[in-house]
């Protein structure tokens, strides 16, 4: 039996912590929204210099859906929610599907995995490039999506390999 590929501990363990520690990221992201726009003088603990700001990343207008979802259904309809929920969501479905024994959770942790990079890569992009800003819990959570991934490939491979020996 070939063994699952592991970052940290385990593979399960490591999928665990990676899925709590970016919902907590999340979360602060979505207490620094929710503070900013309560307060426009509000300064996160992120906030380090003009460049280098979390809140002004996140309360521009990428910060929700995408930049993306407004354009097409309005700035004002529900499906227009801030990156931080959708990141939550993620998460969450991610850690949930994790504890699912069958093929076909490892095809979708891997496929959301898969998707969760695509759009990291886009947002990363627009941070650098579009917003010219340095945020440290978008970069967080790139690298969460990527060690996602990175775990959820080991177990779609052994997947794989599984499904191969059985025919064998």
């Amino acid at each position: 039996m070939t063994k699952l590929g592991e970052m940290f501990i385990s593979n399960a363990t490591d999928h665990t912590l990676l899925n709590t520690f970016g919902i907590v990221v999340s979360m602060y992201a979505l207490y620094i929204e929710v503070k900013k726009a309560k307060d426009k003088n509000y300064v996160a603990i992120c906030d380090i210099s003009d460049r280098m700001s979390c809140s002004k990343v996140l309360t521009s207008k990428y910060g929700k859906g995408f930049g993306i979802v407004g354009l097409l259904v309005g700035n004002d309809h529900f499906l227009n929610m801030p990156n931080c929920i959708l990141g939550i969501i993620f998460y969450i479905l991610q850690l949930t599907l994790g504890y699912i024994v069958a093929p076909w959770s490892n095809t979708a942790l891997f496929y959301l995995s898969v998707a969760s990079c695509i759009g990291s890569l886009y947002l990363a992009c627009i941070l650098f490039f579009v917003l010219k800003d340095i945020c440290l819990i978008c970069i967080t959570t790139y690298f969460i999506n990527g060690g996602l991934l990175y775990l959820n490939y080991e177990r779609f491979m052994k997947l794989d390999q599984m499904d191969q020996m059985d025919f064998m």
